[in-house]
């Protein structure tokens, strides 16, 4: 006696994409997923130092976009000295912002940006073809340290470490030593060039200092005042950076 047995069949199909494709897919995927997350870090940021969520959407969006513009102010030989819309212009008028509604105090704010330019200035480095260099994590410190000093661990070190870590790093990296003929000389060469203050692509070093001099202040100011018991009438917020003191 035969006995039929129905086995269930299995459907192989086709795999609908080949590994050139998974690859090139991966390749527009994680770029656009870490350029997002930065947005969302950078958006964050800028709610900690004051603005609102619309005021902090356009600065990150305006930062993204302006990084890209350069708007010429004066030609030297052949060089032409120009200020990047992201790294240069948008950090000024984010800074001055926070000045004029109080948010931090001229003279700190003034102690903070010179502080940070002296260090930018000692650690920047002309590269003839490349630009002005500094290791990364440089100004992002110097800010930091600098709010943290000046605002005795209260929650103004965020505002103060945005406005001396940008504004520092702009004046001590770029237009002090642009305004050595030697150095301009070396980084003009001999073919006609632009060279731009704070401009350095998309996320440029400027960007990304403001954005970790915040975090860094941030995150050790709320440390040093749970821990060290600074600024006790300041009542602390779950957010990046608190509330502002009343």
């Amino acid at each position: 006696m035969a006995i039929e047995t129905e086995l269930p069949t299995i459907t192989i199909l086709p795999f609908l994409f080949s590994p050139d494709q998974i690859l090139i897919a991966l390749a527009i995927l994680i770029p656009a997923l870490v350029i997002f997350n930065l947005l969302l870090i950078a958006e964050g940021t800028f709610e900690s130092i004051g603005l609102r969520f619309y005021q902090a959407v356009l600065v990150t969006v305006g930062a993204l976009i302006g990084s890209l513009i350069d708007i010429p102010l004066v030609t030297l030989g052949g060089a032409t000295i120009a200020a990047n819309v992201g790294g240069a212009i948008i950090p000024l008028i984010v800074s001055l912002e926070m000045i004029a509604r109080g948010r931090i105090s001229r003279p700190k704010t003034l102690a903070a940006i010179i502080a940070v330019s002296l260090i930018a200035y000692v650690f920047a480095t002309p590269v003839p073809g490349l630009g002005i260099t500094m290791p990364f994590y440089i100004a992002p410190i110097a800010g930091a340290a600098a709010g943290l000093l000046l605002a005795r661990g209260c929650q103004t070190a965020a505002g103060l470490a945005y406005a001396g870590g940008t504004m520092g790093t702009l004046l001590g990296a770029d237009i002090l030593k642009l305004a050595n003929p030697a150095i301009l000389a070396a980084l003009a060469g001999d073919q006609p060039t632009i060279l731009s203050i704070g401009g350095a692509g998309i996320f440029d070093g400027i960007f990304i200092t403001g954005v970790l001099s915040v975090l860094l202040a941030a995150y050790a100011g709320r440390n040093l005042r749970k821990n060290a018991g600074v600024c006790p009438k300041e009542r602390e917020d779950r957010g990046l950076g608190g509330i502002w003191p009343k």
